[in-house]
């Protein structure tokens, strides 16, 4: 392998991927704060964890929501950092994965389009002795001479190939279990992990491998032939003005600092820019990638979670309080706007309508999930009786006030696509009982692709639009105008 050399494209893809790596750890340390626990159960039981992150304990006494086991996370370690930061820490999230993706996917193409290939993956049992005795030198805190690396020395290369070839993939491939679109067209996909919970876990400690990595690779880079390794890097060649060499590779990880700095304080004295001009890329990918998939979820009795997660609290106005303590008698669901024939439609209507049972997997944006049964009306039939007019694309589902979002009401937008998948349904039973107050009685919208903020409680009002500005500030949802999530939530 010693013809192999450091062409220029090997040289700038290891850039823009030590570039990315940073982007995605901090981003993704952002995304974990907001449900800082880790399960090797489905259920994400309360206290089944089996690590988790601060000090928070939550009451015994009374209700809690999700929300509030979220955790403050310094921006010195996560990207943009705070509390509740979610939509910005997903949105580079996102951004920097399709980065990231594309650049592997060129750095693997060419390396076996050019013979490359032989740098990384070995062609002989015989690298395995040698790198345990590589190892050995190591550990002895003795350093292999330079004619031990061709280009990389044995071990070198079978750590650089477990990165490429299994590491990178399985955080791609557990990735994808945080696809609640993904996964409700593909049930079976996360069961070749153990479950959602355990690929969420092993995309973490595939986190842990790549920053233990990361670390291990820099200490040996500076300390293993130093002028060598950085003539390497940026020329392509050990001998050619290492001292330059050195001078460049120093300014190019000062300027990843820099960005980082700026990037942070930019992203959180800007949340709404950086919103909008980052969903201009993010929210056409997202759709070709996940907007087209067809929920086909058919869990067992046996998966429901005995304890299913609360997010929201329930409304304390005397108008829901009124209809709660009556059974709901007298309350009635407004289907309005841009429709043929407006409806007022009571539990009791609701009840005569088709009914659709469901167990399904809830997925919250936070990164806990529940398996539930859910009993209700297809939006499909409701939409067979109102006729929604030519001109009518979104649908806005309003709640009730809640004391939480006051002076506004909570609502999401979805699209008329989305609004007519099988399983999208307006729930008025949860596990074969009338819906509880703390999961949005009397009636709530279940989705099932996507995350569960869009799944709006305490429904009042359905209304059918020609513009998501029409609604609220016009985001797409009370989550994206007042914490900059994304309309899509499809992952």
């Amino acid at each position: 392998m010693d013809d192999l050399g450091f062409p220029f494209w090997l040289r700038a893809t290891h850039f823009i991927n030590l570039f990315c790596m940073f982007l995605l750890i901090r981003s993704g340390i952002q995304i974990l704060a907001d449900h800082p626990k880790l399960y090797w159960n489905d259920d994400a039981r309360p206290g089944s964890e089996w690590i988790k992150f601060g000090k928070k304990i939550m009451p015994k006494d009374r209700l809690w929501t999700s929300m509030d086991e979220a955790e403050t996370v310094n921006s010195i370690i996560a990207l943009p950092g705070g509390h509740h930061n979610l939509g910005a820490g997903r949105r580079w999230h996102f951004l920097t994965i399709l980065v990231w993706v594309i650049n592997g996917l060129v750095y693997v193409s060419l390396l076996f389009a050019t013979g490359q290939w032989r740098r990384l993956i070995p062609t002989s049992w015989d690298i395995l002795p040698a790198a345990l005795d590589s190892a050995v030198t190591y550990a002895t805190f003795h350093i292999p001479p330079e004619t031990a690396f061709h280009p990389y020395d044995p071990l070198q290369q079978l750590t650089y190939a477990a990165i490429v070839f299994l590491v990178a993939p399985m955080m791609i491939l557990t990735g994808l279990c945080m696809s609640p679109a993904f996964i409700a067209r593909f049930p079976w996909y996360p069961t070749l992990f153990g479950g959602r919970q355990v690929a969420r876990s092993l995309h973490f400690l595939g986190l842990v491998v790549l920053l233990s990595y990361i670390i291990v690779h820099v200490t040996l880079v500076l300390v293993v032939h130093f002028f060598n390794n950085i003539g390497n890097m940026v020329f392509g060649d050990p001998h050619f003005y290492p001292e330059i060499a050195a001078a460049i590779a120093a300014l190019g990880l000062v300027g990843v600092l820099v960005f980082h700095i700026v990037a942070t304080r930019w992203t959180l004295g800007h949340q709404r820019t950086f919103q909008v001009m980052g969903d201009r890329i993010l929210e056409p990918v997202l759709r070709f990638l996940f907007g087209r998939l067809r929920s086909r979820q058919r869990y067992a009795v046996s998966a429901i979670t005995p304890h299913f997660r609360v997010n929201g609290y329930p409304p304390v106005s005397s108008e829901y309080r009124d209809l709660a303590d009556r059974g709901f008698d007298g309350w009635a669901l407004k289907i309005c706007g841009l429709v043929e024939c407006p409806l007022s439609l009571s539990l009791d209507d609701l009840r005569q309508l088709p009914k659709q049972e469901q167990i399904t997997k809830h997925n919250c944006i936070q990164g806990w999930s529940g398996v539930a049964e859910w009993g209700g009306v297809p939006m499909h039939a409701v939409m067979s009786r109102c006729h929604p007019l030519s001109r009518a694309r979104y649908v806005a589902f309003h709640a009730f006030m809640q004391e939480e979002y006051a002076p506004n009401s909570y609502y999401e937008v979805l699209t008329l696509d989305e609004v007519l998948g099988p399983q999208t349904i307006l729930a008025y039973e949860m596990n074969w009982k009338a819906l509880p107050t703390e999961h949005g009685a009397p009636c709530r919208l279940r989705v099932e692709t996507k995350t569960g903020y869009k799944m709006v409680k305490y429904l009042k009002v359905v209304e059918f639009i020609d513009d998501v500005g029409r609604v609220g500030q016009g985001y797409g949802g009370y989550r994206e105008d007042h914490q900059f999530y994304d309309k899509v939530a499809s992952i």
